[in-house]
């Protein structure tokens, strides 16, 4: 019998964390949910004994509880060997942040990387009669989806996914003939437009911008946006000046002792090196006396350097949104609102903001092309705010679909 235990990321977006109970127990990923109720993170199910910890990707949605493991485990957790080096990096600036809200300590966070154990793709590990191997996900450098064996049924967990060739990455491939298919389905009910176009735009928009003697700010995530951006930008103009600025920069070179993890690594650190990195506080003054182009954290506008920017930005200037903003944040406020929140006070921008999705996420098309592939007898839809709906749709097609609560038990 394999047993699914849903902890989180079950009709919800964030804190991902599942264990599966074969002949060992292994939980695969193990997340915060940053905003959760009340602004304050929330984390997963507690969860006991284990025999290993299985971590699809960096992003602390599914990685940001490791260390908490080490407060009463000695597990070995499983990554691939980029997403170990974000993790280091992600964990240190959340210990930074949240302070006395995260329930562990440094303690905890260095022996968590002492009990880290290498995963690499395509490469089998054996846990008893268990077995299972990671597949590229296609989502930032080092994800990976988890392939579990065990007694002639497979089990697949996607994390998050994208099918879709971005400039950082190819796409993930079709996995076939699949038991049981945990799929993130964070948009499973609607479609991203298309990419090509939307390059063009931001493009457009950018050089018009910086034409009319503007600045063109782009809040980005740290992990994977930050370094999209500046290939993407590269790709049609060598000779836009980019400022990069916030933790991407420490994720860039991360990025480029992991060549292997993305397209073309030979390729990014040519175009890295023709970006211009803030390496002091003391340089974001001097960015923005001429038109430019500055990527800097956070993408959801709470943090990092990217409020001292806005503030700075002349009136002919814009600002660009692409990716996912959570209700309530700075990014959500000021794409809905047209202010940001600085210190306790509301702050009108005033300056044109621009929406473009460039998710790093499988949309409706490719998770439905995923799941014809897989062809499983049971699919286990997580990661999603509309995971009911998406369970009816796919019922409606003859599938055995269920979309858990935290706490559901289901047997695989």
């Amino acid at each position: 019998m394999t047993t699914l235990h849903c902890l989180g990321a079950s009709q919800e977006v964030g804190r991902s964390a599942f264990l599966l109970e074969t002949d060992k127990r292994l939980l695969l990923d193990y997340g915060i949910k940053i905003f959760g109720e009340g602004g304050k993170p929330q984390y997963p199910l507690p969860v006991e004994t284990l025999d290993a910890a299985i971590i699809s990707h960096a992003h602390l949605d599914h990685s940001g509880f490791v260390p908490h493991l080490y407060t009463f485990s000695q597990v070995k957790w499983y990554a691939t060997p980029p997403t170990r080096d974000i993790c280091e990096v992600l964990f240190a600036d959340s210990m930074k942040i949240m302070g006395d809200e995260l329930p562990y300590r440094l303690p905890h966070y260095k022996k968590a990387f002492k009990h880290w154990q290498p995963m690499l793709y395509q490469k089998p590990v054996h846990l008893g009669n268990t077995i299972f191997q990671a597949h590229d996900a296609g989502h930032i450098a080092g994800s990976a989806m988890i392939d579990i064996n065990y007694q002639g049924k497979r089990v697949l967990y996607t994390g998050d996914f994208k099918m879709e060739t971005t400039r950082m990455h190819a796409g993930a491939k079709p996995v076939e003939d699949v038991h049981t298919l945990i799929i993130d389905s964070t948009y499973a009910r609607r479609e991203h437009p298309e990419r090509k176009s939307l390059e063009g735009q931001l493009i457009d928009e950018v050089e018009e911008t910086l034409e009319n003697d503007g600045h063109v700010l782009l809040p980005a995530f740290a992990v994977g946006r930050t370094q999209e951006l500046i290939r993407l930008i590269r790709s049609y103009n060598s000779h836009i000046p980019v400022f990069v600025d916030g933790m991407g920069r420490t994720i860039a070179q991360i990025y480029l002792r992991n060549k292997q993890y993305i397209r073309d690594g030979m390729q990014f650190k040519k175009e890295l090196r023709s970006v211009r990195m803030i390496e002091h506080p003391s340089m974001r003054k001097k960015v923005t006396h001429s038109p430019c182009v500055i990527i800097t954290s956070a993408g959801m506008m709470e943090g990092g350097p990217v409020l001292g920017y806005l503030t700075n930005l002349n009136p002919n200037s814009k600002i660009i949104l692409t990716g996912y903003a959570v209700e309530g944040t700075n990014a959500w406020k000021l794409l809905n609102k047209g202010y940001v929140t600085i210190n306790e006070f509301d702050l009108e921008v005033g300056l044109p903001v621009e929406y473009l999705d460039l998710s790093a996420h499988a949309g409706k098309s490719d998770i439905m092309n995923f799941i014809q592939h897989a062809n499983p007898e049971k699919i286990v839809i997580v990661h999603s705010d509309a995971a009911k709906e998406f369970e009816a749709e796919l019922r409606g097609q003859g599938f055995d679909a269920v979309a858990p609560a935290p706490g559901d038990k289901i047997e695989c």
